[in-house]
């Protein structure tokens, strides 16, 4: 017997294991692709006796499913009365030789890299191994009796609903977007766990800028998105104060992201660039936002800018303006402080934004607290994501 300490070693003997016997009986709870271990499983189907794979919580991948449904020795198991819950890896030659794995790890990408897993390996060898092998073999003997096949229909049903599920369950584990590239949870990081209470008063704080004139100036923005129903139909003067490169003597357009340097997407703005005017078009007004209306927003925007000059700076800005209960303007007096109190890479792009910075602040606990009543909290509260301007902004930057 021997205690295998890491995910790392765990999967080390997992693939040995794979390699050197020719009978598996396993039941796993959760299953996944795109890792050593599958590949090595995929190329050795005929070794297969007895497997019993979890499906609750839908966290088993359905490009597993659809790997191994064919095989007759692979069985689904969803309970609905209880979670389907082992991790269990048999290995017999047919000689009476066997090895087994039993511990946390399930048969995951996640439980043979990042996470914190323990095992024990038994053998044959051990004290005690025939009894050992007949509990372990008539137990996983009876997980797979109470399984079942899959065919199309059932995969393609539960396919559907697990890319439902992916956002929550993401959510919760920290993950957002590139799974490959896993960031800190919000619950790790102080910014998204301050109350409403303390992020207002945070923003009140703002040593560079009066929170009257911020306030101004997204009501000003506020009152011009619901007077004219498209940004094309708006004077060339509003539209210079929305895209923030316009002048005014009573409201400072440059605060929340000045745009002057920006001189392709002036042009654009100044000619009235159609698709600047039709991305816009794909942001609601009021109501919940969606990755699907960000994304075609940030598609028709990128068109009008097909020669160059696209930057996530400029898109930003007309977002925090149209809707500054999501977007915050990201530019280059906020990006450095922004994204390492986010614990997230510089690196944020049209296709990343949505996941790196959206979905982790509307997780986070100042935005999801109770609208306010006072008043003024209550203007700050209509755009509290763009006011996360007023927490990260560094002149000399």
């Amino acid at each position: 017997m021997r205690i295998l300490s890491n995910a790392q070693e765990i999967h080390k003997e997992l693939k040995r294991l794979i390699r050197k016997y020719t009978k598996y009986n396993w039941a796993v709870a959760w299953a996944s692709t795109s890792f050593d271990g599958f590949e090595l499983l995929t190329k050795n189907k005929r070794r297969i006796h007895r497997m019993a794979i979890g499906i609750h919580f839908y966290q088993t991948h359905p490009d597993f499913i659809r790997e191994f449904a064919d095989v007759d020795g692979v069985k689904f198991i969803m309970r609905p009365d209880g979670l389907f819950h082992p991790k269990v890896y048999m290995f017999e030659d047919g000689e009476g030789r066997w090895e087994c794995i039993v511990g946390s790890a399930n048969f995951t990408r996640s439980a043979f890299s990042t996470n914190s897993e323990m095992a024990v390996l038994i053998s044959s060898d051990d004290l005690g191994a025939d009894e050992a092998y007949q509990d372990v073999v008539e137990t996983i003997e009876a997980y797979w009796s109470e399984g079942r096949r899959v065919d199309r229909s059932d995969l393609a049903g539960y396919a559907d609903v697990w890319r439902r599920k992916r956002k929550p369950l993401e959510s919760i584990s920290g993950r957002y977007g590139d799974l490959n590239k896993p960031v800190k949870s919000p619950m790790d990081i102080e910014i998204f766990k301050i109350t409403w209470q303390e992020f207002f008063q945070r923003v009140q704080n703002d040593q560079h800028h009066s929170l009257h004139g911020r306030v101004k100036v997204l009501e000003a923005a506020r009152d011009l998105f619901h007077s004219q129903s498209h940004f094309k139909d708006m004077t060339v003067e509003a539209r210079k104060g929305i895209a923030g490169f316009g002048g005014d003597e009573e409201i400072d357009w440059l605060w929340f992201g000045s745009m002057k340097p920006a001189g392709y997407f002036k042009q654009a703005v100044n000619q009235n660039n159609d698709h600047i005017s039709l991305a816009l078009d794909q942001i609601p007004l009021e109501g919940s936002l969606s990755r699907k209306q960000y994304q075609g927003f940030a598609d028709l925007f990128q068109k009008a800018f097909e020669s160059g000059g696209a930057g996530i700076a400029t898109a930003t800005r007309l977002l925090a303006m149209k809707r500054p209960d999501y977007f915050v303007c990201l530019d280059s007096k906020n990006k450095d402080r922004l994204c390492k109190a986010f614990g997230i890479p510089k690196s944020i792009r049209f296709d990343n934004y949505w996941d790196l910075i959206v979905e982790r602040i509307i997780d986070s606990v100042w935005w999801c607290s109770e609208e306010p009543t006072d008043p003024v909290e209550v203007a700050v509260w209509n755009g509290r994501v763009a006011f996360l301007d007023s927490l990260f902004y560094d002149p000399s930057a």
